[in-house]
């Protein structure tokens, strides 16, 4: 799923107060990342002059089998998530719940498609006639 709204989004998965079948919460970066990463789509939306929405992240839903309930529930999410990351180079946040039925044990994974600079990339534009 395309998110518009990154930080609500990840405030609804991780809450307790929302999700009453909360198992677990594990990120692989601390939350200004993902203000920042909101702030610098959004920004780069506008310039870009595009119309509709601005995408600043993405969302997997992970159906798990009911039968990872036997399993430990932190060793699950972790590794699901550092897997994520290892493979795809990106930063994630994930939460590990059933729905309110109980019949859906699930992960949802938040990912950036973009990577966090460690130095800013500066770029100059030449011009030329031909």
């Amino acid at each position: 799923t395309k998110l518009h709204d990154v930080a609500g989004r990840i405030d609804y998965i991780s809450s307790e107060q929302r999700q009453e079948f909360l198992y677990g919460v594990y990120r692989t970066c601390e939350d200004p990342f993902w203000k920042k990463l909101a702030k610098e789509n959004q920004r780069d939306f506008l310039q870009s002059g595009s119309k509709g929405i601005c995408i600043e992240a993405r969302e997997l839903v992970i159906a798990l089998p009911e039968d990872y309930l036997n399993y430990n529930r932190s060793r699950i999410l972790k590794k699901f998530t550092d897997f994520f990351k290892e493979r795809y180079g990106v930063e994630c946040i994930a939460a590990l719940h059933h729905n309110k039925n109980q019949t859906n044990y699930h992960i949802h994974l938040i990912f950036s498609e973009r990577k966090e600079l460690t130095e800013p990339e500066v770029k100059i534009a030449t011009r030329n006639m031909f």
